[in-house]
């Protein structure tokens, strides 16, 4: 199988040079590299609506990590499409410019996929794509379409976030770029009403409850526990303060039960979750808990290492990737599950990855 290095991405990127700017497939935004480190990145870029002058250009990063990403993804890959909103879990400045600036390199070419959306049976070809094709290429600097001849099912299809507004100030230490951080609100909000289907209240680390979601807070989403102070089950209060800071901890509709405890995690932030998990359970350890790893698909080899680390075996944790969660919402949202399914239905969803 072709390997496509993330050298090779910034080699083939900077090649379209820093001088000339370039449009997105759309039109209706260009951009200029402003520089470019190699061999592996960051890519730095000017952005700005088409009808406007570049002066007011607003500044964006591509970072060495999303790189990374399509590298790992794309060559698993070869020669099959790609949707990017999908890859990255949603929009965002910089994917959409590391999409486009990859459309402009030889042997990337966009597509529009028959796609059957497996809710409603339906089949279109409205969405586009992008395909890593390592034998055949097009003009450097130029966009290529190429077609796609085979029928795929996109289980994503319709999933609806609302809109998740984050900004530079809500990073903090543990997040490297807004899209990051987007992703990470995003599961909450999927686990948010995944929970409320499963009759469950949810906790979301007190930190997360004023990000902006559907006109509203997180903290103020329908389902969300407000404080932990009159949560019975966490009777000592070094429980509380632990559990603060938590992602996400489902409780039962009774507060007597913790179905779930979960963290969800990117590249850098996989340790500090399980110690997070850990330091939880250590002041309320007479109650039964699960605890689950959310993490993007490519990071399950190192979530498994982390989980049988000889420090975390005793939380038995489990993972499920970002699809997962996203499927599940989907579902939730396609068939109005809410208060329908036994809460014993999410157990199968949630990887078993620690050896007994």
């Amino acid at each position: 199988m072709p390997d496509l290095k993330v050298s090779d991405l910034v080699s083939s990127i900077a090649l379209l040079g820093t001088t000339k700017h370039y449009d997105y497939y759309s039109c209706k935004t260009k951009l200029r590299i402003t520089d470019i480190v190699k061999p592996e990145g960051p890519i730095s870029i000017k952005r700005w609506d088409s009808r406007e002058a570049e002066s007011i250009a607003k500044q964006a990063s591509i970072s060495t990590h999303q790189l990374a990403t399509v590298a790992a993804v794309f060559s698993r890959k070869p020669n099959h499409p790609i949707q990017f909103d999908r890859l990255f879990s949603g929009g965002g400045n910089s994917r959409s410019a590391l999409e486009t600036l990859l459309a402009y390199t030889p042997n990337f070419f966009i597509c529009y996929p028959q796609r059957t959306n497996p809710y409603t049976g339906k089949t279109d070809n409205k969405l586009k794509h992008i395909m890593w094709c390592p034998d055949d290429k097009h003009t450097a600097g130029d966009m290529a379409t190429k077609e796609y001849k085979f029928l795929i099912s996109e289980f994503e299809f319709g999933v609806d976030f609302g809109e998740v507004q984050i900004t530079s100030s809500m990073l903090g230490d543990e997040f490297d770029s807004i899209e990051a951080k987007k992703t990470h609100t995003q599961m909450q909000v999927a686990l948010v009403r995944i929970g409320n289907a499963l009759n469950f209240h949810t906790w979301i680390a007190k930190n997360d409850h004023s990000i902006p979601v559907e006109n509203k807070i997180l903290g103020k989403l329908e389902g969300v526990i407000s404080t932990l102070d009159s949560v019975p089950i966490l009777y000592e209060p070094d429980s509380k303060k632990a559990a603060s800071l938590i992602d996400c901890i489902w409780f039962s509709n009774d507060f007597k039960y913790i179905p779930a405890v979960i963290e969800i995690e990117h590249s850098t932030g996989i340790t500090s979750g399980l110690t997070r998990m850990l330091k939880f359970r250590q002041t309320i350890p007479s109650v039964k808990m699960s605890y689950t790893v959310v993490a993007s698909n490519d990071l399950r080899a190192k979530v498994i290492s982390e989980a049988n680390n000889k420090a975390f075996r005793i939380l038995m944790a489990r993972f499920m990737p970002y699809s997962t969660v996203r499927e599940l919402y989907g579902l939730i949202q396609r068939y109005k599950l809410t208060n329908v399914v036994e809460r014993t239905f999410i157990e199968p969803f949630m990887e078993e990855i620690v050896e007994r």
